[in-house]
């Protein structure tokens, strides 16, 4: 790794690294546990949620954690190996790719461990065994059974609390047009236009099927809303368009609604973030209680929402005090 290019995340591999050494060496009271940990990328978030993972255990729990790689096949296929010797009492993945390959484990366990994920958006797509139930959640994708349940923490905040958040947040915002592909999002939309008529929110669907139709659509409907609500969805998602779409907000007096913070530093007027090093503590958490009881669901995320005052007074929107 390019210590010059990457100061922060060398940093922290020492500081995870170092943390790991003190305590494999070390005797511990109590039973022990051993858990692998897979991390998808060596890129900030992921080494933040490692940083909360590795501050937030105990002592009686071992770590050894793996990296994956996208321009080395084989060294994962050695990880998936090592994974496989049934050495770990739990497997921890962090991020999508690295969820996917913990789930495709188990076919040489004669008993399998339990699995666990963290940072990932969409845990119902982790595979064809994948199981994906919780009251947590307002909606998912078709999904099988298998016998060990998935359990874990998702990037996925409940709907009707993001309704909620958005409703709370603001006075004058009651016509929200939502931009979303249904042969995505059409769970999102049905969930979130039942909770919005809880708060007098009129929820218009901004439907498309690919992003060449994204300005017609939002040309029809400038005069009809108070802010565009942008949620994940690979149809109409990616840095230019957000820009783009945020740009034709503020000519039009209309917010935008955005799920991270690149929202925010592009002018959007409200969005949902994480802080990945928190995400970590609560995925510790949920390590600890599997250990105390033997038993795991699927959790939303803690999260924080955040309003740009600026862009709120430029374009003309009121906040609740």
């Amino acid at each position: 790794m390019n210590k010059k290019k990457y100061p922060y995340i060398y940093f922290v591999m020492i500081c995870i690294c170092g943390y790991l050494s003190v305590f494999a060496g070390d005797a511990f009271a109590g039973e022990e546990h051993s858990i692998a940990v897979v991390v998808s990328k060596k890129i900030r978030p992921y080494m933040n949620v490692m940083e909360g993972i590795t501050k937030g255990l105990k002592e009686t729990i071992s770590i050894r954690v793996f990296f994956l790689s996208d321009s080395d096949p084989q060294n994962n296929e050695q990880v998936l190996g090592k994974l496989e010797k049934g050495q770990f009492d739990l497997l921890v993945a962090v991020g999508p790719e690295a969820a996917k390959m913990v789930w495709r484990t188990g076919g040489k366990f004669q008993i399998s461990p339990q699995k666990l994920f963290t940072a990932v958006l969409d845990p119902g797509s982790l595979g064809a065994d994948s199981k994906f139930i919780s009251k947590s959640f307002e909606y998912a994708d078709s999904i099988n059974i298998q016998s060990v349940p998935i359990c874990g923490i998702s990037l996925r905040i409940p709907v009707d609390r993001q309704v909620r958040e958005i409703a709370q947040a603001f006075i004058n915002v009651k016509k929200i047009g939502l931009l979303f592909d249904a042969r995505n999002n059409k769970g999102f939309y049905e969930t979130a236009g039942f909770a919005s008529q809880q708060y007098g929110i009129a929820l218009i669907p901004l439907q498309v099927e690919a992003m060449k139709q994204i300005p017609g659509v939002l040309a029809k409907n400038w005069q009809n809303i108070d802010c565009v609500w942008m949620i994940p969805d690979r149809t109409v998602i990616s840095e230019k368009i957000i820009q783009y779409i945020i740009r034709l907000g503020i000519y039009h007096k209309t917010g935008v609604i955005g799920y991270n913070s690149f929202f925010i530093r592009s002018g959007a007027v409200f969005s949902f973030d994480f802080d990945y090093t928190a995400l970590g503590l609560q995925t510790a958490g949920k390590i600890e209680a599997y250990f105390k009881t033997g038993e795991c669901s699927a959790d939303p995320p803690e999260f924080k929402t955040v309003i740009n005052r600026k862009m709120v007074d430029k374009i003309g929107l009121q906040v609740r005090e």
